[in-house]
């Protein structure tokens, strides 16, 4: 990295409906792919956020409470997840959520477009 370059503060959310062992790996190459992905375009990790055994329809989870927290207090620049499902499989809830990253000018990266 080029002297004087300022990284982008970014924040990863991974998610699995399910918390088995089967999970827990699906869970780590989420974690993987989104940590190559952030070292690739020069995006500083300030913190991983993964989830368990909760449903993309529960609203209300920790982690995701948790990555709204760290959204408003940080000035984070992207939040990078596998794919869209992973934050919500609600789409009214999934709109809310990009619009409070669009007014807040954080950027959601996917993996996987949606």
């Amino acid at each position: 990295m080029q002297e004087g370059h300022i990284m982008r503060k970014a924040i990863i959310y991974c998610r699995s409906a399910t918390a088995d062992q089967q999970s827990n790996a699906q869970l780590s190459r989420q974690k993987e792919d989104c940590l190559a992905f952030a070292k690739a375009h020069a995006y500083e990790v300030i913190e991983v956020i993964s989830e368990a055994g909760f449903s993309g329809l529960d609203q209300a989870r920790q982690g995701l409470q948790k990555l709204m927290t760290l959204c408003d207090e940080n000035e984070i620049k992207a939040v990078i997840t596998r794919d869209i499902e992973r934050l919500s499989r609600d789409r009214h809830h999934l709109n809310i959520l990009m619009q409070t990253f669009a007014d807040k000018h954080i950027e959601l990266v996917t993996l996987n477009r949606f």
